[in-house]
C-alpha cells in the first residue's frame, strides 16, 4: 500500500508544487502590502490567496479523479492493474493519497489564513473588532466561537470534499464499466453523480434535524456522516473495479 501511495503521489506532485508556488507568490505580495500599509496590494493579494486556497483544494480532488480516469481508460492501466494488487488496494491507495492531500492542503490554507488575519488585525490594531465580527457570524449559525468549533468546521468542509471526490471515483468507474460502450456514458455517469450527491445530502438534512443545534454537535455528526459515506463509495467503487472492469 505504501508503494502504491508513493506511486500515486509521483503523478501529482508537480501540480501540488505549482499550487504552493502560486500561494507563495500571493503571500509575498500580502506581506509587502501589510508592511507598506498599501491597501491596494493588500486587497489584490487577499483575493489571490482566497482564490488559490479554494481552487487549490478543488483542483487536488479533481486531479485525483482525472488520474483514475486516465488509469482505467488508457494503456497506462497495464502499468497499474497488472501488478499483483487487488482493486481494493489500488483504489484504497488512490483515495488515501488524494484524501490525505486534500486534508493537508485544507489545514495548510486554514492555518495560513488565521496567521494572515492575525497579522492584519495586529497591524491595524483592531483585534477586538475582528473577534466581534466572527462572533456575530457564528452566532447566526447557532454556534459559539471557540477554537474547537473553528477546527471542526474546517475538518467538516474537508471531509465533505473528500466524499465528493470519492463519489467522483465511482462515477468514473461506472462510466468505464456499466456504461461502457454507451454513446452518452460520460453524461449519464455525471447525472448519476449528481443524483447520488443530492440523495446523500437529503439523508444528511433528514438526520441532522434530530440533532440539537448546540455548539459543535452537528459539526461532529457531519464529519462522521461524510466519512461513512466515503467508505461506502469506496467499497462500491472497488467492487465494480474488481468485478466489472476490463483492462
Amino acid at each position: 500500500m505504501r508503494n502504491l501511495m508513493k506511486y500515486e503521489f509521483r503523478k501529482s506532485w508537480k501540480m501540488k508544487v505549482f499550487i504552493l508556488c502560486i500561494t507563495a507568490f500571493f503571500e509575498a505580495f500580502y506581506l509587502i502590502g501589510l508592511t507598506g500599509m498599501n491597501d491596494k496590494i493588500l486587497g489584490l493579494s487577499i483575493m489571490g490567496l482566497t482564490f488559490t486556497a479554494v481552487c487549490g483544494v478543488f483542483i487536488i480532488g479533481i486531479y485525483g479523479i482525472h488520474v483514475l480516469s486516465k488509469d482505467i481508460n488508457t494503456k497506462q492501466s497495464y502499468m497499474l492493474f497488472m501488478t499483483p494488487n487487488s482493486s481494493y488496494k489500488i483504489l484504497g491507495s488512490k483515495m488515501l493519497e488524494n484524501g490525505g492531500s486534500i486534508f493537508i492542503s485544507g489545514i495548510f490554507f486554514s492555518v495560513l489564513a488565521v496567521l494572515d488575519v492575525i497579522a492584519l488585525t495586529a497591524r491595524y490594531h483592531d483585534i477586538k473588532g475582528l473577534l466581534d465580527m466572527l462572533n456575530l457570524i457564528v452566532s447566526y449559525r447557532g454556534y459559539e466561537l471557540n477554537y474547537k468549533v473553528f477546527v471542526l468546521s474546517i475538518i467538516s468542509l474537508v471531509t465533505f470534499w473528500i466524499f465528493v471526490t470519492a463519489l467522483g471515483y465511482l462515477a468514473v468507474v461506472l462510466c468505464a464499466t456499466v456504461l461502457k460502450g454507451n454513446r452518452y456514458n460520460g453524461v449519464l455517469s455525471f447525472i448519476l453523480f449528481v443524483i447520488i450527491a443530492i440523495f446523500v445530502d437529503y439523508i444528511w438534512d433528514f438526520m441532522v434535524g434530530f440533532i440539537p443545534r448546540i455548539t459543535w454537535t452537528q459539526i461532529v455528526f457531519t464529519i462522521f456522516f461524510y466519512l461513512l459515506f466515503t467508505a461506502i463509495m469506496y467499497v462500491i467503487t472497488a467492487w465494480f473495479m474488481d468485478n466489472k472492469l476490463s483492462v
